[in-house]
């Protein structure tokens, strides 16, 4: 399935948490406002909506702290849910800093047991021309984000 799908960006990371854990980050809208967003791009939970099944909704907005007006905003579907292993949604960016319009993004989630840890692989794109760094960049903030919720 991922074969036929242009990402342009995979980053792999190991969560020191069980794949039930580090899944339910990535599905409860209260976690996910708590780590998705690179550094100054928090998204604000009530702009948060995650039906984690086939058909639902996936929608957020990244809210700029120095600069509330600018705004990023995914409304996108769920396409691949399978619990504590897989997520796959497909949708549209609007609002990325220098692009005139919206984006189709592709977005894969793999959720695997390593022992007592759990390693996640994300696969993003196509990205803009140019932009690939910038949302690779962003994913290894958010993972970090991530790690720290666990620790927290």
């Amino acid at each position: 399935m991922t074969d036929s799908i242009p990402y342009d960006i995979e980053l792999t990371r190991v969560f020191d948490a069980p794949r039930e854990r580090v899944y339910e980050a990535f599905t409860d809208p209260e976690q996910f406002a708590r780590w998705y967003g690179p550094v100054g791009f928090p998204v604000p939970r009530d702009t948060i909506d995650l039906d984690a099944r086939v058909g639902g909704q996936q929608r957020f907005t990244m809210v700029g702290e120095a600069d509330p007006s600018m705004r990023t905003t995914f409304d996108g579907n769920f396409t691949e849910v399978m619990a504590n292993q897989v997520l796959a949604s497909t949708g549209t960016w609007q609002g990325i800093p220098g692009q005139e319009s919206g984006w189709e993004s592709n977005l894969r989630i793999e959720f695997e047991d390593r022992a007592d840890k759990t390693r996640v692989v994300v696969r993003e794109g196509p990205h803009p021309e140019g932009t690939a760094d910038m949302g690779r960049q962003a994913w290894e903030m958010m993972f970090d984000k991530i790690e720290n919720l666990f620790k927290g």
